[in-house]
């Protein structure tokens, strides 16, 4: 990767940003969102009517309002869907992950991260690590049964058209109760989420080719530029006119 002033790194179910302070305005998303300032500490609150906590280390629950006040503090944000028995954790925002023993570890590679000097599979590791280092229990995923594994090459086959739940499970010979309590058990992740997941990659991926945004949504199938935008804000709090500011790397496809 190039480096650039940001760097976004994506893959199923989470996403790991580095770079300046993008969006100071009071904002949640679904996911749970790790943000370490690289350089310094830097400010954050949970409501307009609170003081700001100058910190180096929050956590921030998943549709949890918050706003993050930095300057020109470079920040790490990890955006992650928790599987569903791991949710419902607070926010921290004087977090005490960066004084765990594996965090100097983690520190090093987000530093390697943002000079872009790390590729997607590195980066995954690195989130695992920093996960570690919290009191958020992501368990080990499991093999995937081979009627997931089919369901997920089929959605892979055609991210912006995939089938409805019924139709994968009708595919893989499953009953519809089966399916969805299989693929959330395999994936850590509820098939509409994975879809939704499925069709911001393939968002990402336009654009990376070089497609303007209208068309990367429709592509990635959104209604239309509008949908993809309030979409992408509400997984990663900003618009995706920033992607065309980012170095990305993503990976859209399951191995």
């Amino acid at each position: 990767m190039n480096r650039q002033h940001s760097h976004l790194f994506l893959w199923r179910g989470r996403a790991l940003v580095l770079g300046p302070g993008i969006d100071s305005r009071f904002h949640a998303h679904f996911g749970t969102q790790l943000t370490w300032g690289l350089d310094a500490p830097f400010q954050a609150r949970l409501a307009p009517d609170q003081p700001w906590t100058t910190t180096r280390a929050a956590i921030f629950a998943s549709n949890q309002p918050h706003q993050i006040h930095c300057d020109a503090t470079q920040l790490a944000h990890l955006f992650v869907e928790l599987p569903q028995r791991a949710q419902g954790a607070p926010s921290v925002l004087l977090a005490t992950y960066d004084s765990a023993p594996g965090f100097a570890q983690v520190q090093a590679g987000l530093a390697q991260a943002r000079l872009g000097r790390l590729e997607l599979p590195q980066v995954e590791q690195l989130s695992q690590q920093w996960l570690d280092c919290t009191a958020l229990v992501e368990p080990a995923q499991p093999g995937f049964d081979h009627r997931i594994s089919q369901a997920l090459a089929l959605i892979a086959a055609q991210p912006g058209q995939a089938p409805n739940g019924a139709a994968l499970a009708a595919a893989v010979h499953l009953s519809a109760s089966r399916f969805t309590h299989l693929f959330r058990q395999q994936t850590g992740l509820s098939l509409s989420r994975y879809l939704l997941w499925s069709r911001l990659l393939a968002a990402v991926e336009a654009v990376g080719r070089g497609d303007n945004m209208t068309h990367a949504a429709h592509a990635a199938g959104f209604a239309d530029l509008a949908h993809m935008s309030r979409t992408f804000r509400h997984t990663f709090g900003v618009v995706p006119s920033e992607l065309q500011k980012m170095a990305i790397a993503f990976k859209r496809e399951e191995k």
